[in-house]
């Protein structure tokens, strides 16, 4: 195991920060020169990264690690995950060396209903990462809600799972595909899939197309990913959890790219105790809400708030396309337009 210092003037680019919040204005990705409108103000102390090799996944050695007193925040990450898992335990495929698997472990000082905003702060840090770690030349990035990072043509590049551990304890498991293309277990290229680097990468730009260390890059990635995840939650604490205030809010809603999409959200979890699920809603996404609830217009003209679901964005004409999750191994929810 080796262990570093995130450096923070590294982080997350050369943000003002009295600029952090950027304009308010339409919903979805905007064109703006730099990470800035993606990045909270920079940290002011470094966050301890331990570097590790195959493990089961970083979400369990990060809990054993906070579990055992080493105080937060710190990053536990890994070159291989051999039981990585997403949301509901899906199951998450990490092979070795080609992405980076990454926990950042918090201790809030917040109540659990003013944390409901860590989730989408951790997918903004997640862009100001990648933008800080290998530029913004290339294809165009946002967040399908509430975090997953997609190209606007809908390709996914990572996901994020965020669990508790005991009264204050935060995890915030992120995956993103670094080198492709990305292939399954039996070497076949997985539908719906982006990567930053390598044939097709979308950020190949500036001679970046494999001539540079792996590991290297990956721990460039990885220090990013730590500053600018330590900035968000760190403003959400200042402003004890207000999105409004931290200027969380307005930059989610400019990379958001599922505000103005046609959505059908499927519910999450269990059948109910006669065997039947919920069903699907079909609507509008039109804005976040303060608690960064999705707000969605059904057909019959009624606006509801969906905190919990899998968000589909749906094709012209009213389907909606399924495809493998590059990053779980599993079907994916996926932007279609």
């Amino acid at each position: 195991m080796t262990e570093t210092h995130a450096d923070p003037t590294d982080s997350t680019g050369s943000t003002d920060p009295t600029e952090s919040t950027g304009p308010t204005g339409a919903p979805g990705p905007v064109e703006s020169a730099g990470p800035a409108r993606w990045a909270a103000p920079r940290p002011l102390h470094p966050t301890s990264i331990r570097r590790l090799g195959a493990v089961a996944s970083t979400q369990d050695e990060a809990s054993a690690l906070f579990a055992r007193g080493v105080a937060a925040p710190f990053v536990v990450t890994a070159r291989e995950q051999l039981s990585g898992r997403g949301r509901l335990g899906r199951a998450y495929a990490s092979p070795d060396g080609g992405s980076v698997y990454l926990t950042y472990v918090h201790r809030t000082g917040l109540e659990l209903a003013r944390r409901s905003w860590f989730p989408l702060a951790a997918g903004l840090a997640a862009l100001a990462a990648v933008a800080s770690a290998v530029g913004e030349d290339g294809v165009r990035l946002g967040l399908k809600w509430p975090n997953d990072l997609h190209t606007a043509d809908g390709r996914k590049l990572g996901g994020i799972l965020v669990e508790g551990r005991g009264a204050d304890g935060v995890l915030i498991g992120i995956g993103l595909n670094v080198r492709g293309p990305v292939v399954d277990g039996e070497g076949a290229a997985i539908p719906g899939a982006a990567w930053l680097l390598g044939p097709d990468g979308i950020r190949n730009g500036d001679g970046m197309t494999g001539c540079e260390d792996p590991d290297a890059l990956r721990e460039r990635i990885e220090e990013a990913l730590a500053g600018s995840v330590r900035a968000e939650l760190e403003a959400l604490e200042s402003s004890q959890g207000d999105a409004v205030t931290a200027g969380t809010m307005h930059r989610y809603t400019m990379t958001c790219l599922t505000l103005g999409q046609e959505v059908r959200i499927d519910p999450l979890g269990t059948a109910g105790a006669e065997g039947a699920r919920p069903p699907s809603l079909y609507g509008r996404a039109r804005a976040v809400d303060d608690r960064g609830r999705l707000l969605v217009d059904l057909p019959d003209g009624e606006r509801v708030p969906v905190d919990v679901g899998d968000v589909r964005h749906v094709r012209p004409g009213g389907t909606v396309r399924t495809t493998t999750d590059a990053v779980q191994g599993v079907e994916q929810e996926d932007s279609s337009r």
